[in-house]
């Protein structure tokens, strides 16, 4: 029977080695997918970042080439100081001009009020002679009349 024990010990042997063996094949497959999705997770990431890196330089590019100059700066406070100065002296001449036409319109209205004044003196003048032609006209009409027939009026 010595045999029969050899046999059970070269069976268990064998059965080890192609088990351990497959675990190593196992674990090795597993370890290969995860560095496999590590890979294209890291190559995923690192194609992200240049692409984010490339647009970073393109909107650098840009804003460089949009950014002004002190030169531009310069020639924009001057454009502006130009136009400030035209909008001033524009707006001093509206305002004289006005201060002439308000000084003429004052003349205006002070001779309207010396020809008012002098043309209501006038009219309490008339008034006050057609009170004195009525006063005249009531003691003709209420005077007794002449025995020659004369009417007040002698020699004429």
């Amino acid at each position: 029977m010595e045999g029969s024990p050899d046999k059970p010990a070269a069976d268990a042997a064998p059965t080890p080695e192609p088990t351990t063996l497959d675990g190593l094949r196992a674990w090795v497959a597993q370890i290969d997918r995860k560095l496999g999705t590590r890979f294209y997770a890291l190559g995923a990431a690192t194609v992200l970042a240049l692409a984010a890196g490339i647009v970073g330089i393109v909107l650098t590019l840009g804003v460089k080439e949009d950014s002004a100059t002190d030169a531009d700066l310069e020639d924009l406070r001057e454009e502006v100081s130009g136009v400030e100065r035209s909008a001033s002296q524009a707006a001093e001449e509206q305002v004289a001009t006005l201060g002439d036409r308000v000084s003429q319109l004052e003349t205006q209205v002070q001779a309207l009020r010396s020809d008012q004044t002098s043309t209501d003196q006038e009219i309490s003048v008339i008034q006050d002679d057609i009170a004195d032609l009525r006063d005249d006209v009531s003691a003709l009409e209420s005077a007794p009349s002449d025995s020659d027939g004369n009417s007040g009026d002698s020699g004429n």
